[in-house]
Formats: structure tokens, sequence, C-alpha cells
């Protein structure tokens, strides 16, 4: 009945569009279909027929009206549970039968809307236009079909449609769709019965889930109990409560241990305050999770004053998320929880904020003194934090810290790393404690080495046992960091100790470690700084701290320093003495740094043959360049001129400088003034051999020199002289070498054993002949002993004649406050801190056990000495830098301990006992100090410039000259230099002081005594 209508609307209007070229054979089929639809059609085709004229036909033919259905209403109104907004739900529940009877234009709507709903795209809102007027106002069943039909196309019109459902089985179904359209648009008066649907259809679900979207305006008080639920019924459809009901059970869960499920609800949700902070805390404290831990960090920076408070004073914040709480604070400007940031500050051991705290208010470091020792000791290289400014607060911390209360922050442990690290050790039982027995065993070993009763041999498997034992302790993330900084100090007291000892293995070895601190990970400024000072004293390239200072610090005269040790290791010294050139330059405010660097730059132009660019260098900077010797500017000056072909220049400059000299030293005195000239010129043909110089192409200018000072007539001794140079160019007999010496050691003994002693240092001779030259230079000497003064005898290295060191004031203070550090020490192994000053005596010390040196204590030092070693008071004034326990040097330190200890250095110091010096000759002091007025004039100003008001002599009523006590040292060196001691082959002064230190050389020329002011220059002066 259906098909036939179908093929009849199909035809008739393709009959009336063909006109002519219609088919005559269809009419036949025409007829037999319009029989067929005689019997009845459709009503819809009736309807059809008056909206389309072309099949207006179709209205004459009979309508058959449907029959009643017989469909289970039941049935169709249990399957409307679900939810009308579900799309695939609303169209399978269209397809089913409908329980009463439609007419054709309602049956041609709802064929149109799931149409719609097939096509993926559907469009609600023309659905309402479809439904009028045939889907809008039914009843019973009906009016539950244009209700779902309405909600589904978000007509406010669908609560009422539903509520006006009277049937009982209909509006219990009716009712429940409403609640799912209150809820849905903001009505909650039904929440807890949507909420509590148990079924489970889908419209029971969409309730349950509308529900809990809307949970944070539910009326009613909910338990973690009911947020469960709710949790599980989001998570159903892939949502989740709202982040402050999710910290809520997250919250419960914690506090019933449950902190595996507490983290599931805590991830992914928002920290907006303090309690979800501290609920996240709390899972992190005992479950790690990078998410839940990224959160938070980022959630620090929206965090309010209490929010970020309530992460600073919890227990179990990870040190990352306190330290960016802290800081937080901290850049708020507020004062009123200073303490708990520089708590978060220390724990953390965030140093440089730390630092910058002290720097704001300097007060604080009076406060917390071991914690602005810690930070001395901690602070990252890469920090931009004033080196000089962190310094001025350690000593502010180190005056007050016996006056501060206990810190809370810090452990014990902690305090007495702080202390073992920056002097004193104190309570060093609480270090061991933290240690097994393996760590314990390894740090007491090393620590015994480094003493200074140690012998300075540190296996390197101590410390890497020491080191491993820490990894296994169970310590704060503080602890750990000073633990580190122990390790550091360990290792680099040992490179240290290594370097000192003085064997090539050894600095290498040294030179190896130092590099690899340097290169560490967050190195410490401690540490490069020390790293600074030895490749200062010792010459050492150490690339690594090249290159740290290159990322750091390039534009600072220690980059200029370091690079040119590297440079000078390297063997291109004509760049290393422009780098040191450059270093000087920039230390022209330090007079005597500047100076000293400055003479090394001239060293190496020597050694690279930069005659030109030295000589340049002496010129430009007069006032710095007169700390250099007159000889050593004539060296520089006559190979220039000679380099650059003025020979005649080259040899008047020397014969004018002999000149000049001979004048100087006549005073009256008796014979020939030619021959006085040739013996400085002489003097001068040996210089560049005595100081480790280039001997071209000076050494041949003073030969030419020579020629033109000496007569004509051929000398006795010029005959001897060239006799040894044949030998020495031919045979090589030690014999007849040695009865040339001998010869000539006859009128001039000095002259003699240098024959000898150049014969056996020119490496020319076999170890027998050699052997040979020494025996009989010994027992030239011997002979000649007496007339041949100590001045005389540096030369002479193969004698192994003994040097006499006379130690200064400031050498001794240094060795009793190490000793006295020593004895205050728990563990009686002293100080950790190894600087150039304690190298320095304990080199002094180790020399002379070995019975390399002699040691004396000149008349000047030992009183001055004592007056400032004289009461505990004052000599507890002179550790200004170091950490001191005021009780424990109290109950130690007395007078009679003192007067025992200072003792003890003064004998160890002391052990020369030869003739005491005269003073009748002695040599014009104020002469030599006049003409270097311009060192000491820059000495004293910056000596003042320091805060100090030192003590000077004056001349010529300008008091800028050294104190009594250093001229009286100067004084007594050169007599003793000027006289025959037996084994003596040197006098040295050990010292520190500048007003030595500046002139060394031009005393050692004037007077015959040198300067020694570090364990390197020891050494390299009796190795």
């Amino acid at each position: 009945m259906l098909l036939q209508p179908t093929r009849v609307a199909v035809l008739v209007p393709t009959g009336a569009s063909q006109g002519p070229t219609w088919d005559a054979s269809f009419d036949s089929r025409m007829a037999e279909l319009r029989s067929e639809c005689e019997k009845g059609i459709h009503p819809v085709w009736r309807v059809l027929a008056k909206e389309a004229p072309l099949i207006a036909e179709m209205a004459q033919f009979p309508v058959i009206e449907e029959a009643d259905k017989d469909v289970d209403a039941g049935d169709w109104v249990d399957s409307a549970n679900f939810d009308p907004l579900d799309r695939d739900s609303l169209r399978e529940w269209l397809s089913r039968e409908l329980p009463f009877a439609t007419n054709s234009e309602q049956d041609h709507v709802l064929h149109r809307i799931k149409q719609d709903l097939a096509g993926g795209r559907a469009r609600p809102a023309m659905w309402l236009r479809w439904m009028r007027p045939s889907l809008r106002g039914l009843r019973k069943e009906g009016a539950l079909l244009e209700g779902i039909l309405l909600v589904a196309a978000s007509e406010e019109s669908a609560a009422d449609v539903l509520n006006s459902i009277e049937d009982a089985g209909m509006g219990e179904l009716a009712n429940r769709h409403s609640m799912l359209i209150e809820m849905r648009s903001g009505n909650l008066s039904d929440w807890n019965t949507c909420a509590s649907q148990e079924g489970d259809d889908s419209l029971s679900g969409a309730l349950r889930v509308s529900a809990w979207r809307n949970v944070l305006s539910c009326p009613t008080e909910l338990s973690a109990a009911d947020l469960l639920r709710g949790a599980e019924v989001l998570d159903s459809v892939g949502e989740s409560l709202p982040g402050e009901l999710r910290w809520k059970v997250a919250s419960n869960l914690v506090s019933q241990g449950d902190v595996v499920a507490a983290l599931g609800f805590a991830e992914g949700a928002s920290i907006d305050d303090g309690e979800h902070a501290s609920t996240a805390l709390d899972i992190l404290s005992e479950i790690e999770s990078e998410a839940l831990a990224q959160t938070l960090h980022e959630s620090i920076e929206s965090l309010g004053d209490e929010g970020l408070l309530s992460v600073m004073r919890h227990q179990g914040v990870p040190i990352r998320i306190g330290l960016q709480a802290a800081r937080r604070v901290w850049e708020s400007g507020s004062i009123r929880h200073t303490d708990e940031v520089l708590n978060a500050f220390t724990a953390a051991a965030d140093i440089e904020s730390l630092v910058v705290a002290f720097e704001r208010e300097p007060s604080l470091s009076r406060a917390y003194p071991h914690r602005v020792l810690m930070s001395w000791h901690l602070l990252p290289g890469s920090s931009q934090i004033d080196w000089e400014g962190l310094a001025e607060l350690r000593r502010t911390a180190l005056d007050s810290i016996g006056d501060s209360a206990g810190d809370s922050v810090l452990s014990n442990a902690s305090v007495a790393l702080i202390s073992l690290l920056d002097g004193l050790p104190r309570d060093i039982d609480s270090v061991h404690g933290k240690l097994d027995s393996d760590g314990l065993r390894s740090l007491n070993e090393v620590r015994r080495a480094l003493s200074p009763d140690g012998d300075g041999v540190v296996r390197e498997n101590k410390i890497g046992n020491l080191e491993e034992s820490i990894l296994r302790a169970d310590l704060t993330h503080l602890e750990r960091c000073l633990f580190d900084a122990l390790i550091t100090a360990l290792k680099l007291n040992r490179a240290a100790m290594g370097l000192q000892i003085g064997t090539g293995e050894d600095e290498e070895r040294s030179v190896d470690a130092l590099g690899r601190l340097c290169s560490a990970e967050g190195v410490a400024m401690r540490t490069i700084a020390a790293v600074a000072d030895l490749v200062n004293e010792h010459n050492l390239g150490v690339v690594a701290l090249e290159e740290w200072y290159r990322d750091n610090d390039r534009s600072g005269p220690e980059f200029q320093i370091v690079r040119a040790a590297n440079l000078r290791s390297r063997g291109d010294r004509l760049n290393a003495a422009r780098a040191y050139k450059d270093a000087a330059m920039k230390l022209r405010l330090d007079f005597e740094r500047s100076a000293l660097v400055m003479r090394k730059s001239l060293i190496e132009f020597a050694h690279a043959a930069g005659w030109s660019e030295a000589v340049a260098l002496v010129d430009a900077n007069p006032v710095v360049s007169s700390s250099v010797t007159n000889r050593f500017k004539l060296y520089l000056r006559t190979c220039k001129r000679h380099v650059d072909g003025n020979t005649d220049e080259a040899n008047a400059g020397l014969i004018e400088f002999a000149a000049h000299e001979e004048e100087v030293a006549r005073n009256g005195a008796a014979g020939s003034i030619r021959d006085r000239r040739v013996e400085i010129l002489e003097g001068l043909h040996r210089y560049p051999d005595e100081h480790g110089l280039p001997p071209d192409p000076f050494q041949g200018s003073v030969t030419a020199a020579l020629h033109e000072a000496r007569t004509s007539e051929t000398s006795r001794q010029t005959d001897l002289e060239r006799s040894f140079m044949i030998e020495m160019r031919g045979r090589k007999d030690p014999a007849k070498i040695a009865d040339i010496a001998i010869e000539v050691a006859e009128t001039e003994p000095i002259n003699g054993l240098r024959m000898l002693e150049k014969a056996i240092a020119s490496g020319d001779l076999g170890s027998k002949q050699s052997d040979s030259l020494r025996k009989s230079q010994r027992a030239l000497f011997v002979i000649h002993s007496d007339s041949i003064p100590v001045r005389g005898r540096r030369p002479l290295r193969n004698l192994s004649l003994k040097p006499l060191v006379m130690v200064d004031t400031n050498v001794l203070i240094e060795a009793l406050k190490d000793d006295l550090l020593k004895h205050l020490s728990s563990d009686s192994l002293g100080s950790l801190n190894w600087t150039v000053e304690r190298a320095f005596h304990w080199m002094l010390r180790r020399r002379a056990e070995e019975g390399r040196v002699l040691l004396h204590i000149p008349p000047a030092a030992r009183g001055e000495f004592l007056h400032r070693a004289k009461s505990p008071d004052s000599i507890l004034s002179t550790f200004s830098d170091t950490y001191i326990d005021k009780a424990t040097w109290s109950e130690v330190v007395d007078d009679a301990f003192l007067e025992q200890r200072v003792g003890a250095v003064c004998k160890a110091f002391d052990s020369w006992s030869g003739p005491s010096t005269s003073r009748e000759g002695e040599p014009d002091l104020d002469a030599f100090l006049l003409r270097h007025r311009e060192v000491f004039k820059l000495v004293d100003e910056q000596k003042r410039r320091g805060g100090r008001t030192p003590s000077r002599t004056s001349i010529g009523g300008e008091g800028i000259y050294p104190e009594r006590g250093d001229r009286e040292i100067m004084q007594d060196a050169a007599a003793l230099a000027s006289t025959s001691i037996p084994d003596v082959g040197d006098v040295l002064v050990a010292t520190r002081d500048s007003d030595f230190r500046l002139v060394s050389r031009a005393l050692e020329e004037e007077f015959g005594f040198g300067v020694v002011g570090d364990a390197q220059q020891l050494n390299s002066g009796i190795l």
C-alpha cells in the first residue's frame, strides 16, 4: 500500500515534465498503479498533495487510517530513563514504536528529527519549529515525548510540559527529568536527591553527575565519605571534583594514612592557598610526585603571605619549595618574618640569599655569626656577591661570635663543621657521630697528616673512604653541604702540601687535583680564591681555573695572573709577560701586589727576549718599577741596546754603571779604581747565572765591556781564566780544572770556587768528574772559608752550605697562633684552614728538622714577638680572622700556658747558636732607604688606606720608612752576610712584611742577604 503511491507520486510529475517525449508504454503501468491506490493510501499523501500541486492527484484517493497500536506503554516509558542531551540515546529511543497513535504530520516531524540526529550535526533549534503544531500540547505518553524533545532542544517550557503529566507511572519519570533540568539550570533544591540516585540507567547517572558538578554550591555539609563517592561519580565521566574539594578529600585521606590515594586527588588540582599547599607538602613528605611538586612550585608565585608562611613552616617541605617561598616572603620587604626567612635560607644552604640579607642589614651578622662563617665557605663562585664585602661581614661575625646565643637551625654537627672549616674545631664528636668507623678513621688520619705535627703525606684513598662514608651518612641538606666543603678543604690542603714538598711528581699530581676542584659543579668562591693564591705563589698552570675566571670574572687582575701562569707553563713566556703586565696595571691601587706582579712580568719578558717591551714597561711606570733593582734594569736595557744594534751604547752603559758603583763603594778605600770596576763588571757577568736569567746577549756585552776596561797587558788572572775556558771546551780533565781553580783562589778565593761551581753546573762532565770537582771545591772552601763572607757564597750551591734564616715577628705570630689552635682543639689536631702564611712557617720548621736550614730569631724580632704575646688578651687580638671559642680560650690559655707556648715557638725557630752580630761598621741603611723612598712612600700610603696607623721611622722629617725593629733586622742581616760564618751559604730574612719584600732584590744586591716570603720562595732557595 505504501510502495504504489510512491511510484505514482514519481511518475505523475515525470510525465508532466516530459510532455511529447513521454513513453506511451508507461500509460498502462500508471493505470495499474492508480487502481492499487484506489484501495486506499496513507494519510500523509493527502497532506503532501495539499502542499505539492504536481501530485495533487493523490488527494482523490481514499485514506486508510491506521489501526490502534498494540504497544506496551510501560516498556516505552521505562526506556525513557536516559539523558535527553545524549543524542545517541535520544535517537535510539525515537526509533522505538510509540505506544500511541500518531498522524501523518507527527510521523513526518519525528522522521525529520531522527534524520537530523543521524546526520551527526543535530540542530535542536530547528526541531522546535518542526514540532509546531503537530507535536506540541500533547497529553499522556505524547506529553512525555514532547517534554523529552523539548529538553533535548533546551527549551525552557520543557519542565512545564513534564510537570503537567499526571499519570502516576510516567509522573515519577517526568519528575526525574524535571530535576535534571533544574539541576542544570542552577536550582539545587533537589541536590541530595539527584546526588543519591542509585539506578544504573543513564538518567540516574546524569542526575548524579549534574549534582556533583554543582557540588561547590551544594546546600548540604558533605562528609569526606560523601566527597569520595562524588569523586567516583565524576571520575566515571572523566571529570573530577573541583580543586577545593579534591584538597578536602586529599587532606582527609592523609589523616587516615592513605597517602597514595590522597596523591591521586592532589595531582592535577590547582593549589590556591596555604591549606592546599600544606596538604600537598604532607603528601610529598611521604611519597615522591614530580607532578605535584611542580604544581606546588608553580603555585608559590601566586600564594599570599599566609600561604607562603605555611609552606615555609611545614616540617616536610622540600628544599626547593621552601626556599622559593622564603624568597617570595623576603622580596615582599616584610621584616616581621625575617627570622623565619633566614632560617629557610640556612636550611636550604641558599648562601647567596643569606648574604644578600646580611648585606641589607649588617647587624644580622652579629645575630647569626655562624651563618656568616658558613657563607664564607659555601658561597658559590658564580655568585655576584662582593667577596670583599663578605670578608668584612665575616670579621664582624668573628668579633661577635663569643657573645651570640646558640643557633636553633644549625645542628651540633653543622656548628662543629663550620668551626672546623674556619679555625678552631669545636664539639668534634658531633661530626664523628655522623660517620661510620671507616669514615671516622679516614678523617682522623687525614687531619693528623695535615696537622702542624703531621708528615703531610695524605693517601688519596683515605679521602675517598671519607667521601663514601659521608654518602652513606644520614645527613640534612645543610650538613651534607658542609661535609662537601670539608672534603674540598682536605683535597685543597693535600694539593697545597704536595706543592710544599716540592717534587715534580707531587707538583703534577697537585696541579691535577686543583684543576678538578676548580671544574667541580658549584665550586665555592673560597676554593677559587685559595687555588688562585697557590697559583700566584707557585706560578702554576691550572687550566680549569683560567676557564672559571674567563666565565665569571675575566675583567679582573686575577684572570690575567692565572692566564699568565698557564701561558708560562706552556712555554709562551712573551704572552705570559703581557698578561702579568695587564694584571699589574689593574692592581695599581694595591701597590705591593702590583709591584710583585710587574716583577714577574719583567722576568717573563727577559726569558722571552722581549727586551723592548720590558724597557718600555719600566719607563712607563717609574714608581712601581722602583721595586726592581738597578742591576735588573741595566740587564734589560743592555739586552735591548744590543738587539737594537746599539752595541757601543750597551758597552758604554755597562762601563758607566761600573764607574758609578765603584765611586759609591770606594768611600776612601785604597786600591786600583780599574780593578774595582773590573770586579763590578765581572759580578755583572755572573748576574744572569746567579738569578736564573738568559745569559745572552747580556754576557756578551759585559765581556766586551770587560775587555775595554782591562788594560792591554795580559794579567795572570786573565790567563788562568782563558786556560779554564780552553779546558772546559777540550779534555775537561778534573785535575787540570782543579789546579787552575786553586791557583786563581790564591789571590781571589771566591773566583776559584766559582770556577769549580761553573764546571760542575755546566752539565758537560760525567758523574765521576763532577764528584771529583765537588771534593776539590769542598777542600778549597775549607781552606779559604774564613776569608769568604756569606754574601759571596750564595752561588756555591754544590757545597751544600745551609742558609741561615732570620725569622721575622709576623712569622712567629702565625706559628704561635697555629700552635695554640692545636692545643685548643678538642682532638689536638689544630686548624684545617691551610693558608700561605701557615704553609710558610710550617715549611720553615720542616726544613729545619730536615737539617736543610738554620733558623735564627734576631733580637728585634724576639723583642717584638714577646711584647705582642705578653698576655692571653694581647695574643687573642691577633686571631681577628679566625674562629675562636672564647670560653675554650679562657679555660685553656692563661699566662703560664701562654709563656710555655711562646717559649716553645722561640725554641723551634731559633736553633742557630752562632756568634752575635756586631754593629761596628754597620751599613748606611739610611742611604739605602732614601734611594727607595718612592717604594716606602707607597707602602706607607697603602697601610694607612687599610685603616691602620703603621709604626714608621723618619728620615729627613718624612715618617714613611720601616719601623725601628725592621731596620734593626736589616742591619743584623747585613752584618751576618758580611761575616764568614762556618757552613752558612746564605742569609735570608723570612717575612711577609712588604717593607722587606718590595725591596728584596735591592737588599740582596746592596747588603748580600735575601728575603723569602712564602714556602715556594724558601724551597727554591734550598732545593
